[in-house]
């Protein structure tokens, strides 16, 4: 029986394999674009003989801006097009353009390929609104609270984030031990090829369950609506005031955004040429890369505790622990620190994450133009931080961990800020996130009082620009 023929008392059923697919591409995407990412500077000076920072920074900034203008592109044809055959055309693409950049004569034209690479990868990202969709699906069923669907389905990818990273790394090592590192980046077409035609015979299924997606959301929007009818209505002049309170949450949504990935980008390009510097070795430099991530991931079970007892708190906590962290990392002067260092920043990391990500699904609702405009601004500090980190590199390798610090703590004083309109009452749309002293718990974390205008909580399928953060590209 199929999918289709499953019908309403099956639905459950199929949404498991479903989102298991889902998983495997944002995991691949992850895996395939950022395997490499921590040994460039060794791999560029094991290949053409290139040892200079800028090389690393350069190339990194090409990718990124490669995949900035692909990315609206892929969004544009998913309109038109089934995400299933996006994904396959995208991950064919990949296929050939992998296999020829094992060959890649010069630094040039490694840089070139890599970045067609990274535009045909990018179709990869489509998947993530899509999880993020089935997820809400499955928790409106079975009518779960629509703040903790959201954050369950948050979670469920920052988990996925993170054990990518840790394959990833293992991954870039073993290819940089091989004999020839060629062949290792070559093999990654081999991967793409299967995962294509994984997805050729699952995916198909995935247009139903936005559907089944959109009319949960609109359920939980009646539902929202109804709940709110009993609160006061607004004075007249409250639309005006909600219009400009909007704007200020827009930009600080992307304020902390840019900062945030900024942070973790700016980092990384440099951190295993300073882990071996300390003696670390290239596998155990390998292994010191990717414990910010263990780290995250021991974190996340207590997620949603943390999120309802802090709130609004939550993210300025956390993002200020992970830049202990990488200030440690910086004052380390042998491994034993270095591992202190990374394994702080990484529980503070788990949950500002988190909380970075809520916070912008709490600014932009599903309003596809709000949606895109932060994304767009967020990837400004994608494209400033390998230049960023280049120039600190040159100086010294621990330098860019003394910037991702000083990023961090900017996140946690524009955390800290409640925009609201000058002159008048805060709004509860500005304050709904924020843990209220009252007995009775304000359930209405993701939606808006009285006012149907704005969107429904959590139909991230709506967004064909899906916001995975890509840290290394």
């Amino acid at each position: 029986m199929t999918a289709g023929q499953a019908g309403g008392a099956a639905g459950p059923r199929p949404g498991l394999p479903l989102r298991a697919v889902l998983i495997a591409v944002i995991a691949l995407y992850l895996i395939a674009e950022t395997a490499l990412a921590p040994f460039l500077p060794q791999l560029f000076d094991r290949l053409y003989g290139v040892d200079d920072p800028g090389a690393t920074g350069l190339y990194l900034w090409v990718c990124r801006i490669v995949g900035l203008v692909a990315l609206p592109l892929w969004g544009l044809a998913a309109r038109r097009r089934p995400l299933h055959q996006l994904v396959v055309a995208g991950l064919c693409s990949a296929a050939v353009i992998d296999l020829c950049l094992g060959f890649a004569p010069s630094y040039a034209s490694y840089t070139a390929l890599s970045a067609a690479s990274v535009a045909a990868n990018a179709a990869l990202l489509l998947a993530y609104p899509a999880f993020i969709a089935e997820h809400t699906r499955k928790a409106a069923e079975e009518q779960s609270d629509p703040e903790h669907a959201e954050l369950a389905a948050v979670c469920s990818f920052v988990a996925v984030f993170h054990l990518a990273a840790v394959a990833a790394t293992l991954v870039g090592a073993g290819v940089l031990a091989l004999p020839d590192p060629r062949l290792g980046v070559s093999a990654f077409a081999v991967v793409d090829v299967l995962l294509a035609v994984l997805i050729l015979r699952v995916l198909r299924r995935l247009p139903a369950a936005e559907k089944a997606a959109e009319k949960a959301a609109e359920k939980a929007a009646e539902k929202a609506a109804e709940k709110n009818e009993r609160k006061p209505q607004a004075a007249p002049a409250r639309p005006a005031r909600l219009t400009r309170g909007r704007w200020l949450l827009l930009a600080q949504a992307a304020l902390i955004g840019v900062a945030f990935d900024f942070a973790l980008a700016v980092a990384r390009p440099f951190f295993t040429e300073f882990a071996e510097g300390l003696g670390s070795g290239s596998m155990g430099g390998a292994v010191l890369f990717f414990l910010p991530s263990v780290g995250a991931l021991v974190t996340l079970p207590l997620v949603r505790r943390c999120h309802d007892r802090f709130g609004r708190r939550l993210l300025p906590t956390a993002a200020v622990v992970c830049a202990a962290g990488f200030v440690w990392q910086y004052a380390a002067d042998g491994l034993p620190a270095l591992v202190g260092g990374r394994l702080l920043a990484g529980l503070g990391l788990g949950l500002a994450q988190v909380a970075v990500e809520m916070r912008q699904f709490h600014s932009t609702g599903t309003a596809g133009p709000a949606f895109t405009a932060v994304e767009t601004v967020r990837s400004a500090g994608l494209l400033a931080a390998p230049l960023v980190a280049a120039a600190a590199a040159s100086r010294d390798l621990a330098l860019p961990l003394t910037v991702a610090a000083v990023a961090l703590v900017c996140v946690s004083v524009a955390s800290l800020a409640r925009p609201a309109v000058p002159g008048s009452a805060p709004a509860p749309l500005v304050d709904a996130p924020l843990p209220t002293p009252r007995p009775q718990p304000d359930r209405t974390l993701v939606t808006v009082p009285a006012d149907a205008s704005a969107p429904a909580p959590v139909s991230a399928h709506q967004h064909p620009h899906a916001h995975v953060k890509e840290y290394d590209r």
